[in-house]
């Protein structure tokens, strides 16, 4: 897909500055830690429309914007939005994030249209953000007063450019944080986090011939964002693959394994896993057996709703060696208690999830020489809550559980952000004065299980008050994320009219 074919997906919709920018951004490479390339985009489009900016350490871009005209003595309001964006997609599809452009489509809908990629995510979450603020910058029928435009960098792998954010680039008093992803909602706070990456040893031992290799592979599952998407009945790939080779277990069939892998990212539930496994010859049939089972339970009422959920056996060419056993066990073990889901609902916020756990990344990597004789297993759980001390509580346990059953367990702690606290002020008054008028109704107070670095540059920004709203994006942290394109002119309505009233 051509550069101009990127643009040419764009063409007519509105707000034109938005979608203009968004495009543009489409075509650039943006992993987390990668965002050089969309920081200098940044850059390049400050400078031509005579904005000054500046970037710390950390990667980190600030642009300051002076005030239309009769706006010069009203305070100044901080845009923020983040540069990264989490690169999932389909197994089949094949991109290099590193390197290639987003491939969107432009799809119809009911209420209007959508904007999809090509088997990937988006990058909506926080692209569409990120082109608000500059289409502010270079859209000259927006009234304002002074500006600070934010964009900062890493924020998927966990809020990592915010938190080492240079305080001092900033003087706002008043934040608009554009990374939240329903119209209907006003955020005020969110949920703090911090993971846990756990590194097993496994010894290896010679594979006698004779054996049937096969790969069991789940696939097809929903997935979605670790945060907003906790809750709801969706599989996650890595503790299905685990009940499937549990129950090949109990069902007394003998088997080996040299390999696991499931998940792409820390903040996105894991829609694909797979094993590599050796067995009988005469137990293939058998193994074939327990996986349809599986996938007619995840089909069925089995507490999940996975209509497309895939669970198949493959034959592959055998390996030299596999797990000595019963280290193979002892991980199955450690995989089924992890936990994962909803572990807490909120007693303070009615309806909210208050903590949860979300078993993100399994990977498997030979270690030694060449007739791979050990192997190590990697894990990361990524924990979110309101409440401090409740990540504190469930790692704690979550790391006495592991070492009980592998003392020789590797853990490192991540030690992630802290939650945003509502605060609510008079930013938050005007928004909602203002939201009425744009939408006609009143606008849904809300706070949110995902992250939010509004909490951390509040902390580095002392007396500051913050609100966060965007347009509708469903999927995100899934290929199947898409833009509502409707919803995105409404967005621009409210952000252009609350930056007059400021």
């Amino acid at each position: 897909m051509s550069d101009q074919a990127i643009r040419d997906v764009y063409a007519g919709l509105e707000p034109a500055q938005v979608w203009r920018h968004f495009a543009s951004l489409n075509l650039i490479p943006r992993p987390s830690g990668q965002e050089a390339m969309a920081s200098a985009y940044v850059r390049h489009v400050a400078e031509s429309h005579g904005a000054t900016w500046h970037s710390d350490a950390r990667g980190n871009t600030v642009v300051y914007v002076p005030a239309t005209k009769g706006g010069e003595d009203r305070p100044t309001v901080i845009l923020q939005a983040h540069l990264d964006m989490v690169c999932e997609k389909r197994p089949e599809v094949e991109i290099d994030f590193a390197r290639d452009p987003i491939r969107p489509q432009r799809v119809a809908a009911p209420e209007g249209e959508h904007i999809y990629a090509s088997g990937t995510t988006l990058g909506a979450d926080n692209g569409l953000g990120a082109a608000m603020a500059l289409a502010v910058l270079t859209d000259a029928s927006v009234e304002h007063g002074p500006l600070e435009l934010l964009f900062t960098v890493e924020e998927e792998t966990g809020l990592h450019g915010a938190m080492e954010l240079d305080g001092s680039l900033l003087s706002g008093t008043r934040l608009i944080n554009l990374d939240t992803e329903d119209p209907h909602e006003i955020v005020i706070g969110c949920a703090g986090g911090s993971g846990i990456n756990f590194t097993l040893p496994l010894e290896g031992e010679t594979l006698r011939p004779g054996h049937a290799a096969l790969r069991l592979s789940v696939g097809g599952l929903q997935g979605g964002h670790s945060g907003i998407e906790i809750n709801q009945p969706r599989a996650n790939a890595i503790k299905v693959l685990t009940a499937v080779l549990d129950h090949i277990g109990v069902a007394d069939i003998p088997f080996h394994i040299w390999h696991l892998e499931g998940g792409q990212a820390h903040n996105a539930i894991p829609r694909d896993a797979w094993a590599e496994i050796a067995c009988s010859p005469d137990d293939v049939e058998k193994v074939r057996i327990v996986a349809q089972e599986m996938e007619a339970e995840l089909h069925g009422d089995s507490g999940t709703h996975e209509p497309d959920a895939r669970i198949t056996v493959e034959p592959i060419e055998a390996p030299s060696s596999a797990w000595v056993r019963p280290h193979d066990q002892i991980l199955i073990a450690l995989l089924s208690q992890l936990p994962h889901g909803v572990l807490q609902v909120s007693q303070k916020f009615e309806g909210k999830v208050e903590t949860s756990a979300n078993l993100a990344v399994l990977r498997t990597r030979p270690v030694g020489d060449e007739f791979k004789d050990a192997f190590e297993v990697s894990l990361h759980l990524s924990l979110r809550s309101f409440v401090g001390s409740e990540i504190e509580r469930v790692r704690s346990e979550v790391i006495t559980t592991a070492q009980k059953l592998a003392p020789e367990i590797e853990i490192d702690i991540r030690e992630g952000y802290p939650g945003w606290q509502p605060n609510p002020g008079a930013l938050l008054e005007t928004a909602q004065h203002v939201y009425k008028e744009v939408f006609g109704r009143e606008a849904v107070i809300e706070i949110v299980h995902a992250g939010l670095e509004c909490g951390i540059i509040a902390d580095k920004v002392p007396g500051l008050e913050a609100v966060s709203f965007g347009p509708l994006i469903k999927g995100a942290h899934t290929p199947e994320e898409w833009a509502d394109v409707q919803s995105t002119e409404a967005i621009w309505k409210l952000l252009a009219a609350l930056l007059k009233e400021i």
